[in-house]
């Protein structure tokens, strides 16, 4: 597969700590994308680490920015959601990509649910999940009133390496690259 052309999105991906998550972000930037690499973690060693990711991914002239948030409070992920779109002039998608630890499921509701409201505001694109350890139906539990130009799109992890998981997730963004 010949890499997918992502000049002009705009992408926060949640959870840039995870192998996927970092694989995801690195992806976006090397397609052309602008990417907020966001750590979901209280892991210092974490939030250093996709911080240098950032500033290599940087290179060239590409917008990637990086921050860290304890992704379980809700006015932390509304004002870093808010702060990314306007930094990145907009969003088109966001992707999660939990560890599966005990607070993945309350993480990924408030970025589903706050990531919509910015997605919404760029004029629609896509939100995708694909956190470790939950298998589908995951939108279902979230909550139905998504706004209806947002598309969730959950990603399966269980069984399958982060490799096979990147490469679904950026073919998802791709998609909604050449179709909106």
């Amino acid at each position: 597969m010949t890499a997918p052309d992502l000049t002009g999105k705009r992408v926060l991906v949640v959870g840039a700590e995870t192998e996927v998550g970092r694989a995801v972000a690195t992806a976006v930037a090397e397609a052309g994308g602008s990417v907020a690499a966001v750590v979901a973690a209280s892991e210092a060693e974490a939030a250093f680490a996709v911080q240098r990711l950032a500033r290599r991914l940087s290179s060239g002239g590409r917008k990637v920015i990086a921050q860290a948030i304890d992704a379980t409070n809700e006015a932390a992920v509304r004002v870093m959601v808010r702060q990314v779109s306007k930094e990145l002039g907009g969003l088109n998608a966001v992707v999660f990509c939990g560890d599966g630890g005990d607070d993945t499921f309350d993480a990924m509701r408030l970025t589903h649910r706050l990531g919509s409201r910015e997605v919404e505001k760029s004029g629609g694109g896509r939100i995708i999940l694909a956190p470790r350890g939950l298998s589908g139906g995951i939108y279902e539990l979230l909550h139905v009133g998504a706004p209806p130009v947002t598309a969730t799109l959950n990603v399966p992890t269980l069984g399958r390496t982060d490799d096979e998981v990147t490469v679904d997730i950026v073919r998802a963004i791709a998609d909604e690259a050449e179709s909106g």
